[in-house]
């Protein structure tokens, strides 16, 4: 029997605010360990997208480059946008991505805004809004 604790209500609240669905395999496990294993299944996409020729001979190739391509980009959406609810799945999740290029390379990425990656740091209905000059 799975003892509910604070911690898991938290995480499954953060998890039904999702706009990217988690894996069922998420189900019941605490904040750091979904972040663990987001993590794990971003940098399997990209081990299997990296392992793709560079050229690409055919429409087979091309298609698996896509498929590959869309699984990678799937797996980076799931954690940019999940929301830890403990300091140690904020800590887990900033530094593995501060350290990858699919995160903080901006000139090759325009899957979201900067405002969307910092938002998907902080509570849920906490989003950033871009500054204007009106603001100031």
């Amino acid at each position: 029997m799975t003892r509910i604790t604070r911690r898991r209500l938290l995480g499954g609240a953060a998890a039904a605010s999702l706009s990217v669905p988690l894996p069922e395999a998420a189900a019941g496990m605490d904040d750091l360990t979904i972040v663990r294993m987001l993590i794990d299944a971003h940098k399997a996409a990209i081990a299997r997208w990296s392992d793709l020729p560079e050229i690409w001979s055919d429409q087979a190739a091309v298609a698996m480059w896509e498929k590959l391509s869309a699984e990678k980009n799937e797996a980076a959406e799931a954690l940019c946008f999940y929301r830890p609810t403990s300091l140690e799945g904020v800590h887990a999740k900033a530094e593995y991505m501060v350290g990858c290029g699919d995160f903080v390379d901006q000139e090759a990425n325009d899957d979201w805004t900067r405002e969307e990656l910092i938002s998907g740091f902080l509570p849920a209905g906490k989003d950033l809004k871009p500054w204007t000059e009106k603001e100031s």
